[in-house]
C-alpha cells in the first residue's frame, strides 16, 4: 500500500511540474509577442490619432470666416439663400448678469462687450445670466425663417426677445426647465426662431441661464439643418444607450451562473454610464417631461460619473487578480478607490468649482489600469490582453472628449448635419470610449470565465482520479480490517486460544451469515434465526451459549453492532440514524446505548473520529 501511495504522489508532482512548464512557456510566448508588436502598434495608433485630430481641426478652421460689418457696434448677421451656407457663427455682443437680478427692460441700458467672431463664450455659473445682443439682416425679397441655437445641449432656460422702439417683445422660450408645451422646439437641442421679413433688419436679445458646459458657442441655422442635426444627435445617442443597455442585459444573462463578484461591478459601471448619458442628453425631459435645473441635475450626473469610475477600478481589480498579487498593487488600487470616492463627494457638493479632481481621476485611472494590465500580460494572465485593449480604447476616447471639452472646435459654417456631428467630438469621443471599452471588457470577462471553467474541469478530473485511487485503497483497507476484526473476535471470545471445533465453527459462521443477510430487517430475531437454521429456539440458544457465551438475542445484537461499527469506520453513512437503520436498529437512542456498552464510546464520537483527517 505504501508503494502505491508513493506512486500516486510522484504522479501528482509530475503533473504539477508539467502544468508549471506549460504556463512558463505561455508566459515566454506572450512576452515575445509584446516585445515584437507593442512598440509598432503604439506608433501606428499614435500616428493615426494625430492624423485624425489634424483632419478634424482643419475642417473646423475655415479661413474664409470673417465677421461682417453690421449695425450694433459693427456686428451683423446676414441671412443667406445659398444651400451650402445654412449655418454660421452668431456675431453678437454679450453681457453677464452676475446676480441674475436684471429685469427684461433694464438690459437695454447695459453696456455689452463685443464677441470676437467664431469665439466661444464663457458659460454663466449658477445664479448668473448670460445676455446676447445681435442684429439680423435679410437682404432678400422673401421672408426668412432661421433659428438661433448652440453647439451645446444642456440649458435650463433660453429666451429670445425682439427689440422694438418701445420695449423688448418676447418671442420664444426653450430649455430643460421649460414645460414641453411652452418649448419653441421638440428636439433635444434648444432652438429659438428668427423671423425676418424681406429687406428688413431686426435686433434680438437672447437670455441664457443654467448650463454645465464650460463654454458656449451660439450659431444661427436654417430649420432644416437644425432638424437634421438634432435628429442625428438623438439617433446617435439612442443607439448608444441601446448598446449599453443591451450589453448590460447580455452580461447579466451570460454570466449569471458564475460568482456575482466577477460581473457586479461591471454591471454597475454600465448602469452608471447609461444613467449619465440618459440625463446628460435630455431623455428625462424628452420622455418623461421632468423639468429639473442643472443645479439639481449636475450633482446627480457627477455622482454617476464617480460611481462609474469607482466600478471601473473595482472590476479591473477583480479581473486582473490584483488581490492575489503583489502588495504594492493592492495598495495602489486601494488608493485609487479612496481617491475616486473623495473626488466624487467633492464634485457632488459643488460641480462647478470642485469637479476638477473627479475629471482628473476619470482620465487618470484608466491610464494606471492600462499600465497594470500590461504588467499582467507579461505575467501571462489570459484576460489581461483584452483588458488592456479595453482600457486603451477607453483612454483614447477620453482623450478626444476631454480635449475638445476644454478646447471646443470652432463651428463656422456647415451644409450637412454630419459635419456638425463630426465637429462636436465630445459626444462621439465619449461613445467610442465606452463602446470600445465595454466590448473588450466583455471579452476579458469571457476569457476569465473560460479559464476558470478549464481549471475547474481539470480539478474535477484530478479529483476523480484521486477518488478512484482512494476507493481502491479503501477496499484494500476494508479487507484487511475484516481480517483483523475476525482475528480480534477469535482472540476475544477464546482468550486461551482454544480454537472451536469445526462443526461448532461452521454453525457459528452460518448463524453470523444468516444475521448479516437480514441485517436491515428490524424484525429479524431469535425465532426467525432458528427457522432459517432449521433448528428450534432452545437448541439455537444452547449452541450459541456454548460457543461464545451469549444468548441468542445478545448474539444477534452483537452482529448488528459490529456491522454498525464497520459502517462507521468505512464512512458509509453521514448520520447516526442512517447507520442505526442500516444495522437493523429501529430506535436510534437504543442503538446509541448498546453501542456505548459494547465499544466504550458513543457512535457520534466514533463517526467524528472516522471522518477526521487521518494525518492529524
Amino acid at each position: 500500500m505504501e508503494y502505491d501511495i508513493r506512486i500516486l504522489t510522484d504522479m501528482r508532482l509530475h503533473l504539477s511540474d508539467m502544468r508549471a512548464n506549460v504556463q512558463a512557456a505561455g508566459q515566454i510566448e506572450v512576452q515575445r509577442f509584446m516585445k515584437r508588436y507593442k512598440l509598432r502598434t503604439a506608433l501606428v495608433f499614435a500616428t493615426l490619432f494625430l492624423i485624425f485630430i489634424a483632419t478634424v481641426k482643419s475642417k473646423a478652421e475655415d479661413p474664409g470666416n470673417t465677421c461682417a460689418t453690421g449695425f450694433i457696434n459693427g456686428l451683423e448677421n446676414t441671412l443667406s439663400e445659398n444651400q451650402s451656407d445654412q449655418l454660421r457663427s452668431l456675431n453678437a455682443e454679450y453681457y453677464i448678469d452676475l446676480s441674475d437680478s436684471l429685469k427684461t427692460g433694464e438690459i437695454t441700458q447695459k453696456e455689452f462687450t463685443r464677441l470676437p467672431c467664431a469665439t466661444a463664450l464663457q458659460a454663466p455659473l449658477p445664479g448668473q445670466t448670460l445676455w446676447l445682443r445681435f442684429a439680423v439682416n435679410n437682404d432678400h425679397e422673401t421672408r426668412k425663417h432661421w433659428l438661433v441655437a448652440f453647439a451645446e445641449t444642456i440649458f435650463d432656460d433660453v429666451i429670445i426677445y425682439e427689440q422694438t422702439r418701445e420695449e423688448l417683445v418676447f418671442i420664444a422660450r426653450d430649455g430643460r426647465t421649460v414645460p414641453q408645451l411652452e418649448r419653441a422646439s421638440r428636439s433635444m437641442k434648444p432652438g429659438l426662431p428668427l423671423v425676418v421679413g424681406p429687406d428688413e433688419r431686426k435686433v434680438f436679445y437672447l437670455r441664457v441661464a443654467g448650463t454645465v458646459e464650460p463654454t458656449l458657442k451660439p450659431v444661427i441655422i436654417t430649420p432644416d439643418l437644425f432638424a437634421d442635426w438634432s435628429t442625428g444627435m438623438m439617433i446617435l445617442n439612442a443607439l448608444f444607450l441601446s448598446y449599453v443597455l443591451s450589453i448590460t442585459i447580455f452580461s447579466l444573462i451570460i454570466f449569471r451562473q458564475i460568482e456575482t463578484r466577477f460581473y457586479k461591478y461591471y454591471s454597475l459601471y454600465l448602469v452608471s454610464q447609461f444613467l449619465f448619458s440618459f440625463l446628460y442628453d435630455g431623455w428625462l425631459h424628452k420622455i418623461l417631461g421632468i423639468t429639473l435645473p442643472v443645479s439639481v441635475m449636475s450633482p446627480v450626473m457627477f455622482f454617476f460619473t464617480g460611481v462609474a469610475a469607482f466600478a471601473n477600478v473595482q472590476y479591473c481589480r477583480i479581473l486582473l487578480e490584483v488581490d492575489a498579487g503583489q502588495k504594492r498593487l493592492r495598495v495602489l488600487f486601494s488608493v485609487l478607490s479612496v481617491t475616486t470616492i473623495i473626488s466624487t463627494v467633492l464634485a457632488v457638493l459643488d460641480p462647478w468649482t470642485l469637479a476638477v479632481p473627479l475629471h482628473v481621476i476619470y482620465f487618470f485611472c484608466p491610464l494606471v489600469l492600462l499600465i497594470v494590465a500590461l504588467h499582467k500580460i507579461r505575467e501571462g494572465l489570459p484576460q489581461a490582453m483584452p483588458i488592456a485593449l479595453s482600457l486603451l480604447f477607453f483612454t483614447s476616447g477620453l482623450v478626444v472628449a476631454v480635449y475638445f471639452f476644454s478646447f471646443p472646435l470652432e463651428i463656422t459654417n456647415a451644409t450637412y448635419a454630419y459635419e456638425l456631428i463630426i465637429r462636436y467630438p465630445i459626444s462621439w469621443g465619449y461613445y467610442i470610449a465606452i463602446v470600445g471599452e465595454t466590448t473588450f471588457m466583455l471579452i476579458a470577462i469571457s476569457v476569465m470565465v473560460k479559464t476558470m471553467q478549464s481549471q475547474k474541469h481539470a480539478a474535477i478530473m484530478e479529483a476523480n482520479l484521486l477518488r478512484s485511487d482512494v476507493t481502491v485503497q479503501a477496499a484494500a483497507l476494508k479487507d484487511t480490517g475484516a481480517r483483523i476484526d475476525a482475528l480480534e473476535t477469535i482472540l476475544t471470545e477464546d482468550p486461551n486460544n482454544n480454537l472451536l471445533a469445526p462443526a461448532e465453527k461452521r454453525f457459528l459462521e452460518q448463524a453470523t451469515d444468516c444475521v448479516q443477510d437480514h441485517i436491515k430487517d428490524e424484525n429479524f430475531g431469535v425465532k426467525e434465526l432458528a427457522a432459517a437454521l432449521a433448528t428450534s429456539e432452545k437448541t439455537l440458544g444452547r449452541r450459541i451459549k456454548k460457543v461464545n457465551g451469549l444468548t441468542s438475542a445478545a448474539f444477534i445484537r452483537s452482529v448488528r453492532l459490529k456491522q454498525a461499527r464497520d459502517l462507521i469506520l468505512m464512512r458509509q453513512h453521514n448520520t447516526i440514524a442512517e447507520i442505526a437503520h442500516a444495522s437493523g436498529f429501529s430506535s436510534v437512542s437504543h442503538f446509541s446505548k448498546m453501542y456505548r456498552q459494547a465499544f466504550n464510546e458513543s457512535p457520534g464520537d466514533a463517526l467524528k473520529n472516522a471522518t477526521a483527517d487521518p494525518q492529524k
